[in-house]
């Protein structure tokens, strides 16, 4: 839980925490928040340089990042040989943010916000006690997809033992890791007007390549990675209902530009991108990231059999995978 070897030479406040194994799985997606009640952490304190232990600690949690902010963490009961002060309040604080300001010597009376331990001996029974808490994880964290999130702990203490009266203000980095599922998952979504050319039965080739490239977004929100593949269910020809889209009067040809490729119809091989974590947002579509997708005319209807609507379908699949460290950033 303690920094190492060198720091800890320096350090009579010394206490390890352990957590229990995976206890829940946690989908990012999920618009409710994950309640865990009657998770317990085991607390150990150690004896520092000439026998020095804690004999007060005040401590409050924290998340190393961002990501978990939000979590609700209420410690409800405490077994050992000590008593405790603090039961029943969130002790969690959100990285950056206010929290609980500790000063040592330690008051009598700790500060709100913060969980107090009163170790009631010095031997080897007394250095355990077991913390049950009621955990809450909001909805749509921005987790990586993962069986894990760490916390720190943040604390102060009174001690005695290997000379005088002592007492420190520490960081605890990696303390206790919450054995949380977090699932890879995603959402998407298009973004912005339907692909249309608009009427182009009387414009010649020239001028249907010279029109404007109607252009959306494919909105990708995930904990994990993901594969992303676009095909054309005409080959990149539209053409209208009843017609051949074969026959080179009942189609109309176009290109399509998506994750930096382009197809047409002299190339119709699927576009295919496997993509880094896109993130979420609360709600998830509020973050993410947005792929760019254009299309452009390659020829104009006047030399075309007349229909109301020439169109095609082009088909977007994207499927979350499990491994973090796959991919590439995506355009």
């Amino acid at each position: 839980m303690l920094p190492g070897a060198a720091q800890a030479q320096a350090r009579r406040c010394l206490v390890t925490a352990q957590s229990a194994p995976a206890v829940a799985n946690y989908d990012p997606f999920n618009p409710s928040s994950l309640n865990i009640n009657s998770l317990q952490i085991t607390f150990t304190r150690a004896n520092g340089p000439g026998g020095a232990k804690p004999s007060t600690i005040d401590m409050y949690v924290q998340a190393q990042t961002s990501a978990a902010n939000g979590t609700v963490l209420i410690p409800v009961s405490v077994v050992g040989a000590g008593s405790a002060t603090g039961l029943g309040q969130n002790i969690f604080y959100n990285n950056p943010g206010a929290v609980p300001n500790i000063t040592t010597p330690l008051p009598n009376v700790p500060v709100a916000g913060v969980l107090r331990w009163d170790y009631s001996g010095n031997n080897a029974a007394s250095d355990v006690f077991v913390v049950t808490f009621n955990v809450q994880l909001p909805a749509n964290l921005n987790l990586d997809a993962s069986s894990s999130i760490v916390f720190d702990i943040q604390y102060g203490c009174n001690g005695t033992g290997g000379g005088p009266p002592f007492s420190e203000r520490n960081v605890a980095p990696n303390a206790f890791t919450l054995q949380i599922n977090v699932l890879s998952a995603l959402q998407a979504s298009y973004i912005g007007p339907a692909l249309d050319f608009g009427e182009v039965g009387d414009k010649t080739d020239p001028q249907a390549i010279a029109l404007p490239p109607p252009n959306g977004q494919v909105r990708v929100a995930s904990s994990g990675p993901y594969t992303i593949t676009m095909t054309s269910t005409n080959g990149y020809r539209m053409t209208y209902p009843g017609g051949n889209v074969a026959t080179e009067t009942q189609n109309l040809r176009y290109q399509t530009t998506f994750l930096g490729q382009t197809r047409d119809p002299g190339n119709t091989a699927t576009i295919t991108k496997t993509c880094v974590r896109a993130g979420l947002g609360a709600p998830p579509l509020s973050g993410g990231v947005n792929h760019p997708v254009s299309v452009q005319l390659l020829e104009g209807g006047l030399d075309e059999t007349p229909a109301a609507n020439y169109s095609d379908t082009l088909n977007v699949t994207i499927s979350p995978l499990v491994a973090l460290g796959q991919g590439v950033v995506c355009p």
